[in-house]
């Protein structure tokens, strides 16, 4: 044996070592070792090894068959694979590599000896191949491992003795003979032959391990537990020329691994049984009857709380830990099995704990009987199912209260299968719907639904389930027994099974008949209410067409009257009442057809750019006759950086305005109103409306918003029926706002509110009031001390008294398209009338009759 450079590439470093201590002992030198192949390769480099032991399995990214290419392909080494896998993949992979030995662990010094002295030789056959056969004949020889070699025929060309006394050929014998004649090896567990060991090796073209657990069948008949692997033997040329078969009896190691399997697996059972609900238990007996006999117990006396020592009882020690009620069947039972009058043993009954508790088991065994047919032995398991029994109880009872809840359930339940039919029904729907139970059962759901909703149902039915719905809620009318028809709200959802696979559907259904028929009642008071609505707006619409009409002649004729220089004071007295009570109702007959608009949701805002100074001038000129006649002071203030052009609806502004105006000039005898403009932010105005008046009480504050809610005896003696704040009210909060307000009895009020007023984008400047002249403009308060100052700040330039004369009849009679030519008219008279004319064609074109008269009753008498 020359001894070599041995270089071990292994995970396992102890295995490594010994590896190390074999290899020293075997007259190697160990030159390196290492557990990654990554430093295998510079190892090598540097130690220049005659042989390299390669594990397949290594730490860091390469493993050993990708490690034993790069040797191979760098520096020519020779590789031994050592290895536990034998798998196809694997040995596909290391074929590749064209390794020199391939040992299976676990291995012993002799296998690895053999396996390195073959790799050596073989290395050195490639070098010196005549010199090497003669080695390796004699290295054959002297190894403690079978050996075979074998022509590219399968026929014998070597043996040595360890081969001879295996297999029982002697070698003179065997020389020649095909290896399936010598060599004769079975699969352990299915007694077939093993596959040609020859073939396996050609085919593969390098070292293969063999069958696993196969016995080789020797000359003398013996049965021999070996390990075996096969290598190609290679010329020079690289042709192989035969196979080298490799095996060892290992049946003292196959029996010590059973002997350690059974150890191993009895004391798993042990365990497991330990750690379970699973109890063995055994009687012998001898004479055949089971009474006389002992029984002995594994993980079964534990439960009870016996100790240990108890674990070997006779038959009447067993049946006391039985409970009392339960011996009599377990004999039974007993008796039947082992008079072989049933084939399985299998009964359930109670154990008595020494706590004084009770555990429910299932036991099962089988008996052997003796070639006279008589029992000597029984066997069995025991399994504690006392849960098992506590969870049927729990369900029995869950079972009870379930149907209890189904039975007595306020609603209708029904169980229905997935094609609709009924599987349960309780007393209720069978109530719902006057049939017996018996008889719906019968019948499918379909059958009972109205034959209008029937399509819809089965649709929904459908999409249920096929899944595409989880649930769905209907209302329909079901079809009773009699014929007649019950409205009814139905929910149907699935049930499923363990498996969340459906079985049926669950529905509820809840009889809303009493429900629709106040339903169809409220149906036809909302229709007769609508009815009436629209009725009343026909009539308010008429009505005012018909009380507009006389009352316009009427004051037409009055103001007529008073230019009549014959009229006595008494007179003209007489037709200021007319003319006053007059206007009176034509403001109450606007805000009556106002209220019912809003109530009736067909008033509309109607947004457009409005002049600032010109919509201020309007609404102070209206408000400062009356309040001169009750010698008030009017005051205007408005913030000198205002737009010149907003962008709000000027008739519905100007409506609150003037209800705000004129109720505070109503509830003022003396002192001041005041109309103040204020920039909250860009685009946002607030409006307040301030007076020296009664004031409001606190607890009437809000009353007086109500529809013909009027602020007591004051309200009555100054007239109106309480629709003015609660038109206001209304529009305000359609243009998003809404009117607030602060008041001290005695002292006065502050109404004001706050809404969106955004420049018009064809404003130029922000003056607020160009044509007007006045302080007010500057953002100060002007206090006015009479209709004159007021009048003379804010008037524009008018026409002649008969022009103005002629204006005044004209609004008498309502022609407001004859007012608005008449304008025109009057601009091309003379240009300085357009201010004036352009009040003319808003008011008239707005048909603010009442404004219109204000304004030129104001400025009647006055010359241009």
């Amino acid at each position: 044996m020359t001894p070599a450079r041995i270089l071990v590439v292994e995970d396992d470093r102890v295995v490594a070592r010994d590896i190390a201590q074999q290899m020293s002992r075997a007259g190697h030198t160990v030159v390196g070792m290492t557990a990654r192949g990554e430093d295998a390769l510079p190892l090598a480099a540097d130690t220049a090894p005659d042989l390299v032991l390669m594990d397949v399995r290594l730490e860091g990214e390469l493993d050993g068959i990708d490690t034993a290419r790069l040797l191979r392909e760098n520096l020519n080494l020779p590789v031994v694979f050592l290895t536990a896998y034998a798998d196809e993949e694997t040995v596909r992979r290391a074929t590749v590599t064209e390794p020199f030995g391939y040992v299976l662990k676990p291995f012993d010094d002799t296998q690895l000896r053999t396996v390195v002295e073959m790799a050596l030789y073989k290395h050195g056959a490639e070098r010196r191949l005549r010199e090497s056969e003669q080695r390796y004949a004699v290295t054959l020889s002297s190894i403690g491992d079978a050996v075979i070699a074998t022509d590219r025929d399968s026929r014998i060309t070597f043996m040595n003795p360890v081969a001879e006394m295996l297999t029982g050929w002697a070698r003179g014998d065997a020389m020649g003979l095909p290896l399936a004649g010598v060599f004769r090896v079975i699969n352990e567990t299915t007694r077939e032959p093993a596959k040609d060991p020859v073939a396996a090796v050609l085919s593969a073209g390098t070292l293969v391990g063999l069958a696993n657990h196969t016995v080789l069948l020797a000359r003398d008949g013996r049965e021999i537990a070996i390990d075996d692997s096969g290598s190609p033997i290679v010329d020079e040329r690289g042709d192989i020329r035969g196979v080298v078969l490799v095996f060892r009896d290992v049946t003292q190691r196959r029996q010590a691994e059973e002997a350690d399997i059974l150890r191993e697996t009895n004391a798993r059972l042990e365990m497991a049984m330990h750690g379970s609900n699973v109890g063995v238990w055994e009687i012998d007996m001898p004479d055949g009857d089971h009474r006389r006999g002992f029984a002995r117990f594994s993980n079964i006396l534990e439960w009870l709380g016996h100790t240990g020592t108890q674990a070997r009882l006779d038959y009447d020690a067993y049946m006391s830990v039985l409970h009392p009620e339960d011996r009599a069947s377990t004999e039974a039972a007993m008796l039947r099995y082992l008079g072989k009058d049933v084939d399985v043993f299998e009964v359930e009954h109670r154990l008595l704990h020494r706590d004084g508790g009770v555990r429910w088991v299932l036991v099962r065994g089988m008996a052997r009987w003796d070639a006279s047919g008589k029992p000597i032995r029984f066997v069995g398991s025991l399994v504690d199912i006392t849960e098992l029994k506590l969870t049927e109880q729990a369900l029995r009872s869950s079972e009870a209260r379930f149907r209890g809840t189904f039975e007595n359930a306020a609603v209708g339940i029904a169980h229905c299968d997935l094609d609709g039919r009924f599987l349960r029904v309780n007393q209720h729907l069978c109530e719902i719907v006057g049939y017996q139970r018996e008889s719906l059962l019968l019948r499918h759901f379909q059958q009972i639904t109205d034959p209008e909703f029937a399509a819809t149902n089965e649709e929904k039915c459908r999409l249920l389930t096929e899944g595409e719905l989880s649930h769905y809620s209907e209302e329909m009318p079901l079809v009773k027994l009699d014929g007649s028809r019950v409205w009814v709200s139905v929910s149907v959802a699935l049930q499923g099974d363990a498996s969340g696979r459906p079985v049926h559907m669950i529905a509820i259904l809840q009889d809303i008949s009493v429900r629709k028929a106040l339903e169809d009642a409220v149906r036809v008071a909302k229709d007769a209410a609508e009815t009436a609505n629209r009725a009343k707006d026909q009539f308010l619409a008429n009505i005012s067409h018909e009380l507009r009409t006389p009352l316009n002649g009427i004051l037409g004729y009055a103001q007529i009257l008073r230019r009549d220089a014959a009229m006595t004071e008494r007179q003209l007295s007489s037709l200021g009442v007319i003319e006053q009570s007059g206007e009176h109702l034509l403001k109450l007959i606007d805000d009556i057809l106002d209220f019912a608009r809003i109530e009736a949701g067909k008033l509309e805002l109607n947004v457009t750019d409005v002049s600032v100074g010109p919509f201020l001038r309007t609404i102070a000129e209206m408000v400062a006759v009356r309040a001169d006649q009750k010698r008030l002071v009017l005051s205007l203030e408005v913030p000198s950086n205002l737009s010149k052009v907003i962008r709000v609806d000027e008739k519905r502004l100007r409506q609150v305005l003037l209800n705000l105006l004129a109720n505070a000039v109503k509830f003022t005898d003396q002192g001041e109103v005041a109309l103040i403009v204020r920039t909250i932010s860009e685009g946002r105005l607030r409006f307040e409306v301030r007076d020296t008046g009664v004031g409001v009480s606190p607890d009437r504050i809000e009353a007086i918003f109500q529809p013909f809610e009027q602020a007591g005896d004051f309200t009555r003696r100054n007239g109106g029926i309480g629709l003015g704040l609660a038109i206001s009210r209304q529009l305000l909060r359609m243009m998003g706002s809404e009117i607030n307000v602060q008041s001290t009895v005695g002292e006065g009020s502050t109404f004001w509110f706050e809404i969106d007023a955004p420049a018009s984008v064809v404003a130029q400047g922000t003056e607020c009031c160009p044509t007007i002249q006045t302080a007010a403009c500057e953002g100060e308060v002007r206090h006015a001390p009479g209709i004159d100052d007021v009048a003379a700040n804010f008037a524009p330039v008018v026409p002649p008294r008969h022009e103005m004369t002629t204006l005044h009849q004209l609004a008498l009679l309502g022609s407001m398209r004859d007012i608005i030519r008449h304008a025109d008219y009057l601009v091309g008279l003379d240009s300085r009338y357009e201010a004036f004319a352009t009040q003319l064609r808003r008011l008239a074109a707005g048909y603010e009759s009442q404004a219109l008269l204000s304004m030129i009753e104001q400025h009647l008498g006055q010359d241009s």
